[in-house]
């Protein structure tokens, strides 16, 4: 037994690199078997299936009305009247205030009777310089005054026109969405100002791109989603297009409008938020694959696919065409049915 072991002991030792080398080999072979399992275990194939594709592209923007008017009073004064509030309906034409026209009066007289003074003081200087010949700093004098005559005659007009708009009246039906007071009694400014928004005019007012105008016309189908409905689609179309830039922080943009007609108009109100995705082409019962799935070199476009039924992949090259957020179609190299690998 003793013979036998130290048999063994000596053979060992005599080949034990050779038996080193082959221990290393057959650890590598199990690690290598253990990771492919696990590469195999961890693929995810999906099958290329045939759908609808919509390509589209989304722009932020917010309600706003085509019929939307600032009124306000030519000059200050004392409310008397006021035909309705802040909140209210409001039919064409209709009064919404009146100021006090005495005021208005007086110092329309005023303002006349400074004309009046200018006047004279003007007439009295070209007496005095009847057939005189005038230096240029007599002439600039002169002429100072001529502008002094001409201001007091403006300072009339402005009044006299004050005078003749002391009731603001709606100019189209609508709802009376500011008013600057409540009550009658109340003193206002010339910056003080009623609004008047017709609901029936609402639109959704967004900012595109210049990079995007071009892909982009009018009439295209559009669905608007607002933030304070957010399950809610809007069907709407592109109706207008500005042909002047803006500036923003993003860049130069273009305004772009959407009707909303068909809405419940009496829940939206000016300034909601919200966003529209403008549909730009759409194709129908054609193969698609995930948009993630594709990979790109040097111009031309790949996808793995399943190799021979086996759990392994192969570069195909596709040829693709329209793109959604999320799928692509496929033009030619793929069939219904073949399996692709979708990365994690």
């Amino acid at each position: 037994m003793s013979m036998s072991k130290s048999k063994i002991f000596t053979f060992l030792k005599k080949r034990w690199k050779l038996l080193l080398i082959l221990a290393v080999v057959l650890v590598g072979l199990w690690m290598w078997q253990q990771k492919s399992a696990a590469s195999s275990t961890n693929l995810n194939f999906v099958e290329v299936k045939r759908g609808d594709i919509v390509s589209s592209i989304t722009i932020s923007g917010r309600v706003d009305a085509k019929e939307k008017a600032r009124l306000r009073f030519a000059a200050g004064g004392k409310v008397v009247y006021l035909g309705a509030k802040e909140g209210d309906q409001v039919k064409k034409w209709q009064s919404i205030a009146t100021i006090d026209r005495a005021a208005l009066q007086k110092q329309l007289q005023q303002n006349l009777n400074l004309y009046m003074k200018e006047r004279y003081d003007f007439e009295n200087l070209q007496d005095d310089i009847k057939d005189q010949i005038l230096d240029t700093r007599e002439n600039r004098a002169v002429a100072k005054d001529q502008y002094d005559l001409d201001n007091q005659v403006l300072n009339v007009e402005i009044q006299s026109i004050a005078i003749q708009n002391t009731t603001l009246s709606a100019p189209f039906a609508g709802v009376l969405t500011v008013s600057p007071t409540a009550v009658a009694g109340v003193q206002l400014s010339p910056t003080d100002y009623f609004e008047v928004v017709n609901p029936e005019t609402l639109i959704f007012r967004a900012a595109i791109d210049e990079i995007d105008l071009h892909r982009v016309s009018l009439g295209q189908a559009s669905e608007i989603v607002l933030d304070a409905y957010e399950d809610e689609i809007i069907s709407s179309n592109l109706s207008y297009i500005s042909y002047v830039s803006s500036e923003s922080s993003s860049g130069t943009v273009f305004l772009m409008e959407f009707p909303l007609v068909g809405a419940d108009m009496s829940k939206y109100r000016l300034g909601m938020n919200g966003d529209a995705m403008i549909t730009l082409a759409k194709k129908e019962n054609v193969l698609m694959v995930p948009l993630d799935a594709i990979s790109e070199r040097d111009g031309k476009v790949y996808i793995q696919i399943k190799a021979d039924n086996k759990e392994q992949v192969e570069d195909r090259e596709i040829e693709i065409g329209l793109e959604s957020d999320d799928e692509v179609e496929v033009i030619s190299g793929l069939v219904e049915g073949d399996q692709i690998l979708l990365p994690e």
